[in-house]
């Protein structure tokens, strides 16, 4: 009787290991993928506006020119929701409860090339020095507005003077006020920064920043002469090269990376201005 009592106890305990694990493996509340881009070929351009002349290339020794294709670092077939609070550590839920809020978390650092749209460009000044703002009119990072408000474009800029470190929402690239949002972390407004060897993820402020306030100031579509805007990137002296390497990521903390954010297209397109530095 006594080993009777044993063996069932034993049953239930693995029959409650079995439910949690399913719980922690079968939802997807917030972390999927979707197409990265639609017959869209990635570019880069640049525009200036002064005596300086700001150049692109996507290649520290290729031609230096006013565009450039952009090549990603890796295949990216779809995108896989990742957070980061730095961009030199990337995390992925590995596990969520049956409120769909994620309590996992596993290293993503190695899947990046095949989860973000990442790579790098080379600016160069020439004939001056001059300030580096986002051109409007040519940036293309998303589609509809719950695009907008689940992706990051993160960016690190290495220039002579130092290097800059970068996370942008796109909110302020289209109207996102509708976009469905839903907590899918403990805490919201946060990012994972770290993660420890049981899957226990830290999680800090989110760092992201409008990129709003990093635009050249346009007057009308397709100005050819913007000026300075709020916030520059960085400034290059003359002929100098900066490394600009850059990351279009869903962010998986954020409130609005949910299921209507999938199924969705998206296109990538950089554009800089070179404004004279004063």
């Amino acid at each position: 009787m006594e080993r009777k009592k044993l063996y069932r106890t034993a049953y239930i305990a693995l029959l409650w290991l079995a439910i949690l694990a399913v719980l922690l493996v079968t939802a997807t509340y917030a972390w999927f993928t979707f197409s990265p881009a639609a017959n869209v070929t990635p570019m880069s351009s640049t525009i200036s506006n002064g005596g300086a002349q700001l150049l692109i290339a996507n290649s520290p020794n290729g031609e230096f020119a006013e565009k450039c294709t952009l090549v990603l670092d890796g295949t990216v077939d779809a995108l896989i929701p990742l957070s980061t609070a730095d961009l030199s550590g990337f995390y992925r839920a590995a596990g969520q409860n049956r409120e769909g809020i994620s309590i996992l978390f596993a290293d993503a650092s190695d899947r990046v090339n095949s989860s973000a749209m990442h790579g790098k460009v080379y600016l160069k000044s020439e004939g001056g020095d001059c300030d580096i703002y986002f051109y409007r009119s040519g940036l293309e990072l998303g589609g509809d507005a719950q695009t907008l408000a689940a992706l990051r474009l993160g960016m690190k800029l290495s220039t002579v003077s130092g290097n800059h470190t970068y996370i942008f929402n796109l909110d302020s690239m289209g109207n996102t006020a509708a976009a469905a949002g839903q907590r899918t972390i403990p805490t919201a407004g946060t990012v994972v920064s770290s993660v420890n060897g049981s899957g226990s993820a830290s999680f800090v402020q989110d760092p992201s920043v409008s990129i709003g306030t990093y635009m050249a100031v346009e007057q009308g579509a397709d100005d050819k002469n913007p000026a300075a805007g709020e916030n520059a990137l960085c400034k290059l002296n003359t002929d100098e090269i900066a490394v600009v390497e850059y990351w279009l990521y869903l962010e998986g903390c954020d409130d609005n990376c949910i299921g209507e954010v999938q199924s969705k297209d998206i296109g990538l397109q950089l554009a800089f201005a070179g404004v004279a530095a004063s």
